[in-house]
């Protein structure tokens, strides 16, 4: 009898070559997919390089496979006469500086061009306390002995998929002056984690069919696995040569002001990362933006989709002012 086939932990790359010599990495959260996550920046980056976009496979998750994968493509890119550039949303910002934080235990540092992190999850820790609650449940199961982690995951999700398909359809309950259970209001809170702008009413429908066929086709013990790598990242402050930079590149560090639905702002990770005189322990040659809407309005947690305007206003910013030679950006903090 043959064994059982392995399921190849690496994420699935698409890349659209750009002008210029930055090579940007979009690395994108737990869901959706990369191309959706990022979909309304990616003409903004290619305008300013070649884009890579990561989709992780649905049937497994595994934090040391795609940050392996991240840091050969960083060196690999480097190697080609390109400018590597990680860009991470969420989880994804997570990943990204996992990839520098394991090369900095090992007293190197990656060789990147520059390093976007789009409200970055960064350990468990992290967390806003629903979230946390919500978690509970499934990872005492899988730490006991004979623990059924799939029925608290499996009753979560399908709350959450109902959630989620009429947020994605119609808005959030609130909208239509529906109140929300305890529960409800836990999974809502997932959706803003694992869907950048959570409410997305406004989207075309080709995305918003993409991102539901995306719940749907990832299998429980796929999605199991992304639910417990979780707890696997260590946060950026751990390991050796923990006194020293991530990165001496030039850093953007985007925050939705309404990051308290699913990001406490007081983390290990988050606590650091939010605040200049803190970042640029790590990030030395950074910028820390609050992202406000352009009418003043609160911007949720990765809201890339939503508010891609409020978002994209920083990052081309951004892209023009470290595309110029012998400019870099500063340390600032600034409500966008």
């Amino acid at each position: 009898m043959s064994p059982p086939r392995r399921i190849d932990p690496a994420p699935v790359a698409r890349t659209v070559r750009g002008r210029g010599p930055r090579h940007f990495l979009l690395v994108p959260g737990l869901v959706p997919d990369g191309p959706e996550t990022f979909w309304r920046q990616h003409r903004l980056f290619c305008a300013h390089g070649t884009v890579t976009t990561l989709t992780y496979p649905y049937e497994t998750f595994e934090l040391d496979a795609v940050v392996e994968w991240i840091t050969r493509w960083a060196s690999a890119t480097r190697a080609s006469g390109n400018d590597p550039v990680l860009v991470g949303c969420s989880v994804g910002g997570g990943l990204c500086l996992e990839a520098l934080r394991r090369a900095r235990a090992k007293g190197e540092e990656l060789p990147l061009a520059g390093l976007i992190l789009v409200s970055p999850f960064t350990c468990v820790d992290d967390l806003a306390p629903l979230l946390k609650r919500l978690l509970k449940p499934i990872l005492e199961e899988v730490d006991k002995a004979g623990g059924d982690p799939i029925t608290p995951y499996e009753r979560g999700r399908q709350f959450f998929k109902q959630l989620a398909a009429r947020a994605l359809a119609a808005g959030v309950p609130e909208a239509k002056g529906l109140s929300l259970t305890p529960a409800a209001m836990m999974w809502r809170s997932v959706s803003w984690l694992l869907i950048p702008g959570g409410s997305s009413e406004q989207q075309e429908a080709k995305v918003r069919t993409q991102i539901e066929r995306t719940i749907e086709s990832i299998p429980t013990h796929g999605g199991m696995a992304r639910v417990v790598e979780l707890r696997r990242f260590p946060g950026p402050d751990s390991g050796a040569n923990a006194d020293k930079p991530l990165t001496q590149a030039p850093s953007l560090v985007l925050w939705g002001s309404k990051e308290r639905h699913t990001l406490t702002m007081d983390g290990p990770g988050t606590g650091v990362l939010c605040r200049p005189d803190h970042a640029c322990r790590l990030l030395p040659n950074s910028e820390i933006q609050w992202v406000y809407d352009v009418d003043g309005a609160e911007v949720p947690h990765a809201s890339l989709l939503k508010h891609a305007r409020a978002f994209n206003l920083h990052l081309r910013r951004w892209l023009v002012r470290t595309g110029k030679p012998g400019r870099q950006p500063g340390l600032t903090a600034a409500r966008g």
